[in-house]
């Protein structure tokens, strides 16, 4: 029976450390984007075919994090280019469009929303929001957030900016398995067999 306790006691306070020990060092993080092209932005159908254009650049980056870390990292490197688009096409004009976006080997769809506001001088493409996305791993789970950004394009020709997203790694919450709770049974059993015989020992 002391075999048994001690043995019980041991696996007890083995599966308890294993339990509250904190998340270990997440792996390196790739993050790929698909990239996009939009043409026509606000064009009315009698300016120049394929005026205003966006282009997002599709690219690769990889960070070595921690649990608990946020970093920014570059999804697209950006292109607008601005043109005629037609007597009629001033004032703003919303748009919607998605790339695919790929962390560590799972794809999901960004879903962004823009718009751009066309003026006889200066037309500006806005990026305006994207719904987060969360990515699960075994240790950690990644939250991306656009970053909004905005394109100011004086006269016609080709203007740049950086489409970014802030990236969050989160620690998952370990939570025992069936197996591990039904050891960790047996250990406490093993606990409360040892005082009941001290207890015995005692009253005699």
């Amino acid at each position: 029976m002391r075999l048994f306790t001690k043995i019980s006691l041991a696996i007890a306070a083995m599966l308890i450390s294993i339990t509250v020990a904190p998340a270990a060092k997440a792996d390196a993080l790739t993050v790929d984007s698909g990239g996009f092209h939009l043409s026509n932005l606000g064009n009315d159908g009698t300016g120049i075919a394929g005026s205003d254009s966006l282009t997002g650049v599709a690219t690769s980056a990889m960070q070595n994090v921690n649990g608990g870390d946020s970093f920014i990292a570059l999804l697209n490197p950006l292109n607008f280019t601005a043109d005629f688009t037609g007597l009629n096409s001033g004032g703003p004009h919303p748009f919607t469009f998605t790339q695919l976006l790929t962390i560590n080997g799972q794809t999901q769809v960004l879903n962004l929303v823009g718009s751009i506001d066309i003026s006889h001088l200066v037309d500006t493409v806005h990026i305006i929001s994207a719904a987060p996305l969360t990515y699960s791993f075994n240790t950690f789970s990644v939250v991306v957030n656009v970053i909004p950004t905005d394109i100011d394009a004086i006269g016609a020709g080709s203007f740049g900016g950086d489409l970014n997203a802030t990236i969050t790694v989160v620690p998952n919450t370990a939570v025992p398995e069936p197996a591990t709770l039904t050891l960790l049974g047996l250990g406490l059993a093993g606990t409360a067999a040892k005082l009941r015989q001290r207890r015995k020992r005692k009253a005699a």
